[in-house]
């Protein structure tokens, strides 16, 4: 690989993966030592209650995810098209019916409890405990619908360290409340919802500081100032964008539900304390698996969408392996020491000792599974392959587990339940690699590796450059001379010097420092393109400087030589194109 061509995709890659693995350990992380304080202070037979109501929160995430996700991958696309109207008017949408649909649901949640309650639980004597969490839970949703869809606008636009610092706030107010109301108060599974809303307060209030940051580029305007009519049009757009990866939710949400009822047949209270804990290990799992995928998404949407396949495939790569060395290790170091899930979550007697470390021995197999087919799923959503994605969430999510787990636990017990369980992921893996493998072969040779062109476009000239004149002129020639063979000998030089003009503004622009110049120039019909990314101080030729402004500065030429030139910011870059007339 050329090391200069991947080295700005490569650094924001890892601008992007720190804090969004933080953002995801601080979330994931704290949902895990969270099971493990209501295990220790409460005893793990109280555990079953939050087990039990995870479909509300799997529930809530389907629609957020689909809504910030689906939102912020739209906004993304059509930053990098410079279309701010509607990159502002799916961000206001998307944040509208987040917003309605919260406080729709805690309304509804406390007014029905009852029926709420029933339905979660099918067991009369858990029902307490899962009346005294879920009744202060759901006063929680709008804030976390908020928390979580503003953090993925936030992310897209450049500003993942303030979403990761506001999950992190979230959580660490959730956790130590936790401590404050359970322990010091004796509140019970009430203090621990209690604390969990508590956090979310929290946490609301630092992401709003993204709303009146000055340098974000996505403005809140009116979701209804085009009526009734546009706000459903815009907002259907963003759930189809968003439902292939959102679903997984909703099959979570059913599957869950139904696993829950399952296992509390065939395993008893034990066998659903053992299913808590698998549940609350994948926290630890999903830690890597979503800062990860959430990493890759709006990079390779990004890259995807302006026709880089290389570079695509590069960030793919580097999350494939990230995921599967992570998920093995994991993996491995609960088979060889099942005693730290025992230990953490207060595990005693032999009996239900050896009962729980034989079904952490059997469930760990299924983590590099897990891994595999969240970041696939993410993948796939972010190279507009919607109906792929959708297909494997259903698989994985719903089918696959209902089938297997309720065939083999009626033999089996609780281990065909392990057995279902892993079955159920090797199998999504599998159909994502053999899809996969069956697409490129019915479309070769346009198809190659991860259903991405395999041949490089004809139509299309790249080179990445440092901050180097003398470098970025004679590659500004080459270009020029391209395009001098493709069309005629005027417009390569109008290509060379705008190219020139534009390279060395960013340099200067620039000084001492040692970035890259991601360039592509595309032959688009009727006149050229010239596309620019680079992550140092921005250089806008569309803004010229008074005070420099005379017959030969940068700016004054480019405007000279361009029929029209777009700047903008994209994942937190400088995106400038220029359009040349042939």
């Amino acid at each position: 690989m050329n090391d200069l061509k991947y080295r700005l995709i490569g650094r924001k890659f890892q601008e992007f993966f720190l804090p969004t693995l933080s953002m995801a350990l601080a979330n994931n992380m704290a949902l895990f030592v969270d099971s493990v304080l209501v295990s220790r202070l409460l005893g793990i037979s109280r555990m079953p209650a939050i087990q039990l109501c995870a479909p509300v929160v799997t529930f809530v995430n389907l629609v957020y995810w689909m809504l910030g996700l689906g939102g912020s991958l739209l906004a993304s696309n059509a930053t990098a098209d410079h279309d701010r109207e509607k990159a502002d008017r799916v961000f206001s949408t998307a944040m509208a019916a987040l917003l309605i649909f919260g406080a729709l649901f805690a309304a509804l949640g406390t007014a029905f409890r009852g029926a709420q309650v029933a339905f979660l639980c099918r067991d009369p004597s858990l029902r307490g405990d899962v009346t005294e969490y879920c009744s202060v839970l759901v006063l929680g949703i709008p804030l976390l619908c908020y928390i979580m869809s503003l953090s993925y606008f936030a992310r897209s636009d450049g500003s993942p360290k303030l979403s990761f610092q506001a999950v992190l706030i979230s959580n660490l107010i959730n956790l130590t409340m936790d401590i404050v109301l359970m322990k010091g108060f004796g509140m019970g599974l009430r203090g621990a919802a209690l604390a969990t809303v508590i956090g979310y307060v929290g946490g609301s209030a630092w992401i709003s500081r993204y709303l009146i940051s000055k340098k974000r580029q996505l403005r809140l305007v009116s979701p209804f100032a085009s009526g009734v009519a546009a706000f459903f049009k815009t907002a259907r757009a963003i759930c189809v964008r968003g439902f292939p990866t959102a679903s997984s939710q909703l099959y979570i949400t059913v599957c869950t539900h139904s696993l829950n009822a399952l296992i509390t047949a065939c395993g008893g209270a034990l066998g659903l304390q053992a299913y808590s804990v698998y549940k609350n290990s994948l926290f630890l799992g999903y830690i890597l698996f979503i800062g990860t995928a959430q990493t890759l998404s709006p990079i390779a949407s990004v890259y995807y969408h302006g026709g880089d396949y290389d570079r695509v495939r590069y960030v793919l790569a580097r999350s494939m392996r990230i995921v599967l060395i992570g998920a093995i290790l994991m993996a491995a170091l609960f088979a060889l020491c099942p005693a730290i899930l025992l230990k953490m979550y207060n595990i005693e007697g032999a009996e239900k000792s050896a009962y729980m470390a034989a079904a952490i021995r059997l469930f760990v197999i299924s983590y590099p599974f897990v891994g595999m087919n969240f970041l696939m799923s993410f993948y796939w959503q972010a190279i507009k392959r919607q109906t792929l994605s959708a297909v494997l969430t259903a698989l994985k999510g719903l089918v696959l587990p209902l089938s297997l787990v309720g065939l083999l636990s009626r033999r089996m017990g609780m281990t065909g339940v392990w057995a279902g369980i892993i079955a159920a992921e090797a199998l999504s893996t599998a159909f994502a690699f053999a899809a996969m493998a069956l697409i490129r072969r019915k479309n070769a040779p346009r198809l190659g590796s991860f259903l991405l062109p395999s041949r490089r476009d004809a139509d299309r000239y790249d080179f990445s450059v440092e901050m180097d004149i003398p470098r970025q002129v004679r590659l500004s020639e080459e270009a020029g001379d391209w395009i001098a063979r493709r069309v005629s000998p005027g417009l390569g030089n109008r290509t060379c010097l705008a190219l020139e003009e534009m390279l060395t503004g960013i340099t200067l622009a620039n000084p001492g420092t040692e970035g890259v110049i991601d360039v592509s120039l595309r032959d688009a019909g009727d006149e050229v393109v010239i596309s620019l990314r680079d992550m140092g101080a921005g250089f806008n030729p569309t803004v010229p400087d008074p005070s420099l402004q005379c017959e030969f500065d940068n700016v004054t030429v480019l405007n000279r030589l361009a029929s029209a030139i777009e700047f903008d910011r994209s994942l937190g870059m400088n995106a400038t194109r220029i359009h040349l007339k042939k």
